[in-house]
């Protein structure tokens, strides 16, 4: 017996609602390959109704046994080929500012993918995982306001956490207003999926979730465990501040970002970077720096566009 200290401090654990426990259950015989239950009407509106409530929504199960372990197979091996490197922080809004790494700040390796690369994925795991939960957004985008101008996304973001207490510190995936502000990157939702057939809570390596503009000691409001074949929405800008707890086993995860089609052709425009925007961005991110450095320890490397 091991006494987990974390449990007696940790928030609720976030679930898929019941009402989407009954649908997946309901449906758990028919064939994966032919009936998506999670974009049937009931499972559309559900999930809608969890983003309005409470910004963020939770869908387990959505490939099944067999494609969640051709597709943990697929981005183990690229993992272990030595494809992900140390993910870096900053980049300004547009992502051609200084960038940075900092392990204490962000510990995972990262590699970006869209499904095409020679080689890497032969059995075709991420490419139909990527066409399944375009459609998942895609039928959201007429339930959920915010989403009724989405109409791209980021390449595929691989991301491991390798044990050893990684982590990424609290933070927003959008510095953004309701579409306003000097560093708003156009993203609208986040996508994780989780591949961790072996977590178990001693692990770590959840994601919690903050209430906006709650200041530092107040409780956070969940703890998103890393479950295999869990993925998880949430909007992207102030509303939901989260981290990534420490980990303390291998935690693999593939992000997506969609984008808000106005705010991100703003934030990638030609003019919209002039050189006095430039210098601002850079200052403040150098100010991050070392506000980081000072906070957790360690130094940053810093990377030039």
């Amino acid at each position: 017996w091991v006494h987990d200290w974390r449990a007696e401090n940790a928030p609720p654990s976030a679930a898929m609602s019941a009402k989407m426990q009954k649908l997946a259950s309901a449906a758990q015989f028919a064939p994966r390959d032919e009936f998506w239950w999670w974009i049937t009407d009931a499972a559309l509106d559900e999930t809608a109704a969890q983003l309005k409530a409470q910004h963020y929504a939770v869908l387990d199960g959505l490939l099944g046994d067999v494609a969640c372990a051709a597709l943990r197979s697929e981005v183990a091996g690229v993992q272990q080929a030595g494809g992900l490197k140390a993910a870096r922080l900053a980049g300004g809004r547009s992502g051609k500012d200084l960038s940075y790494t900092h392990a204490a700040v962000r510990g995972d390796i990262v590699a970006w993918f869209d499904g095409d690369e020679p080689g890497l994925w032969r059995r075709g795991a991420l490419p139909k995982y990527l066409t399944q939960v375009d459609t998942l957004i895609s039928e959201l985008s007429s339930r959920v306001a915010e989403l009724s101008n989405v109409k791209g996304r980021s390449k595929a973001m691989v991301a491991c956490y390798p044990g050893g207490g990684a982590r990424y510190v609290r933070h927003c995936d959008n510095s953004c207003m309701q579409g306003r502000g000097d560093r708003c990157n156009g993203r609208r939702l986040t996508a994780i999926l989780y591949l961790n057939p072996d977590w178990e809570r001693l692990d770590g390596g959840e994601l919690r979730l903050f209430e906006p503009f709650a200041p530092r000691g107040r409780p956070a409001l969940a703890d998103v465990a890393p479950l295999n074949d869990r993925l998880v929405l949430f909007f992207s800008d102030y509303r939901v501040p989260h981290e990534v707890r420490a980990s303390h086993a291998t935690r693999l995860a593939i992000t997506l970002w969609y984008f808000d089609t106005e705010e991100r052709a703003s934030a990638r425009a030609t003019d919209a970077e002039t050189a006095s925007e430039h210098l601002l961005e850079t200052g403040a991110i150098e100010s991050e720096i070392q506000k980081f450095q000072r906070q957790f320890g360690g130094r940053a490397e810093r990377h030039l566009q």
